[in-house]
């Protein structure tokens, strides 16, 4: 199976480790598979079997051997000592011929045996967040006016749509991945507490107040990372004080969701997207 995988760091300095680039050799990856999970559990006083504690998944451990050969293998070391550098950010690309994604990480060191007839390494890479992302991105959009028009502008005198009138507040978007978390933007205004509610399970998150025209309410419903932020006149501010008690921290579920957009008042005003990648536990 033929690969492409390129590590880029925090200022987008790229070095290739792809079959095709004849740099760096190597024949494996480790850490494309799911990770480990940690199970506790205890043990019932006088009684046989045990009771579960909790399980999670624990971090995703990323590392590539590889060997240098040919001419010019000091200067190639050079080079990827300015991409892979230890304690630093570090992404990684991994594609096949059906798959696209990344991971982001920490370089954990990277190694080299220098004086061997063979040169040869490996990079270790801790990543905290346990998926690979795929490159693409998905987005669906709630506007209850869209725009339709567009170039070439007819030549005939036939009547021709410049925006479609949209009756139904839902969203719908597929996800191809793990259950995640995803991003959802809020803007238009002027209108009150916008709400979004999961079709199938009632579930919703309500932004409590008013929602100004040119405001940018952005929410974030990924594991470790849940923040709802309110741009207003270029100024960021942490506003997740104004989500109503009962709000749900939405999820995308494999397959087809729907989500419905509402509003106690505005709701013609307002503009959503929904922004999502799919996300895997192994590729």
């Amino acid at each position: 199976m033929r690969f492409i995988l390129i590590l880029e760091n925090e200022t987008g300095q790229q070095i290739d480790f792809s079959q095709t680039a004849n740099r760096f050799m190597f024949a494996k990856i480790e850490g494309l598979n799911p990770p480990s999970g940690t199970i506790s559990t205890s043990s019932y006083a006088g009684m046989d079997g045990s009771y579960l504690n909790n399980a999670f998944i624990e971090k995703r451990n990323v590392v590539i051997p590889f060997e240098m050969r040919g001419f010019g293998v000091e200067k190639r070391r050079h080079e990827l000592y300015k991409v892979v550098k230890p304690s630093r950010y570090i992404k990684i690309y991994y594609s096949t011929k059906n798959i696209s994604v990344y991971a982001e990480g920490i370089v954990e060191t990277c190694e080299m045996e220098n004086f061997e007839t063979l040169t040869k390494g490996q990079i270790p890479i801790i990543c905290p967040d346990i998926y690979w992302y795929s490159t693409k991105t998905q987005i669906a959009e709630y506007s209850r006016i869209t725009g339709a028009f567009h170039f070439i502008f007819p030549d005939n005198d036939e009547p021709f749509p410049i925006g479609k009138y949209n009756t139904q507040n839902i969203m719908t978007i597929v996800n191809d991945g793990d259950e995640v978390g995803f991003t959802l933007e809020i803007s238009g205004g002027p209108a009150k507490n916008p709400t979004i509610y999961n079709a199938v399970t009632d579930e919703y998150m309500q932004i409590l107040g008013e929602l100004k025209d040119g405001d940018i309410i952005t929410i974030t419903t990924k594991t470790g990372n849940k923040t709802v932020t309110l741009e207003r006149e270029g100024v960021v501010t942490n506003i997740i004080n104004r989500l109503v008690s009962g709000s749900t921290w939405l999820t995308l579920r494999t397959g087809e969701n729907k989500f419905y957009v509402r509003a106690s008042d505005g709701l013609s005003e307002l503009k959503v997207r929904l922004i999502h990648r799919n996300a895997y536990l192994g590729v």
